[in-house]
């Protein structure tokens, strides 16, 4: 595989740029399932968040709160207010992975254009990048941050697409990187980038389903991005 070409690199964050599975979903999860016991007190906490555990490797946070609630027979209104409690607006202390800042700052010193596309709440997105100390790398008004609404659409690839077109360079010499085969990898691999594969948080261990969902590179840690990228991108 070439990477000589690459030029610009998309980011997801959640399970990417933090450990979002350590940091938050465990207490998301939790939140989600007392609203749910509340309705349904036969069921204990513990049992919602098995079920959600189960269902989200495969449909992903929101997904897995909509089909528990089809399951159980639970109105829209109800399964609304749990997906709120998982997605609260205020998040809670997080840090970045260790590599994560040394990781941008020196691709960004090489002279690769970085964006970042991210799904989930808007609102709860913004905060993360904040508490993260991010903002420098990535931001709405100049273009290198995208904001998914993944209650609205569950589709990110007009939104990759959408960070593509900011970085004013052909899909061919972009890297996507992201944890999740389902979402930003086959996305990317749909619009022609090449696509790395973060092993990190609730899809770790989920296999491609589809040629679509097959990463082109897979690694554990972002800072291996250094070794695999050229010094300086080609002009």
């Amino acid at each position: 595989m070439n990477l000589n070409k690459i030029k610009g690199i998309i980011f997801d964050l959640d399970d990417t740029l933090f450990d979002c599975t350590g940091q938050l979903t465990g207490a998301a999860r939790h939140r989600a399932a007392e609203v749910f016991s509340k309705a349904c007190p036969q069921y204990p906490i513990a049992s919602w968040v098995q079920w959600q555990e189960t269902l989200s490797q495969s449909l992903g946070s929101s997904g897995a709160l909509i089909k528990m609630g089809q399951q159980h027979h639970l109105s829209p209104d109800l399964v609304a207010r749990a997906r709120a409690a998982y997605n609260l607006d205020l998040v809670e202390h997080i840090t970045p992975f260790p590599d994560t800042p040394k990781t941008l700052t020196q691709l960004a010193q090489r002279g690769y254009k970085l964006t970042l596309v991210t799904s989930g709440h808007p609102v709860r997105q913004r905060q993360k990048i904040e508490r993260l100390q991010l903002t420098h790398h990535f931001s709405e008004k100049n273009g290198t941050l995208v904001l998914h609404d993944d209650q609205k659409s569950s589709d990110k690839t007009p939104f990759i697409q959408q960070a593509a077109n900011h970085l004013n360079l052909p899909n061919h010499t972009i890297l996507a990187v992201g944890d999740k085969l389902d979402a930003e990898i086959t996305s990317a691999n749909t619009l022609g980038m090449t696509t790395v594969r973060m092993r990190h948080g609730r899809q770790k261990d989920r296999l491609p389903q589809t040629p679509q969902e097959r990463p082109d590179i897979e690694i554990t840690h972002l800072e291996e991005l250094l070794l695999l990228l050229p010094q300086k991108p080609p002009h």
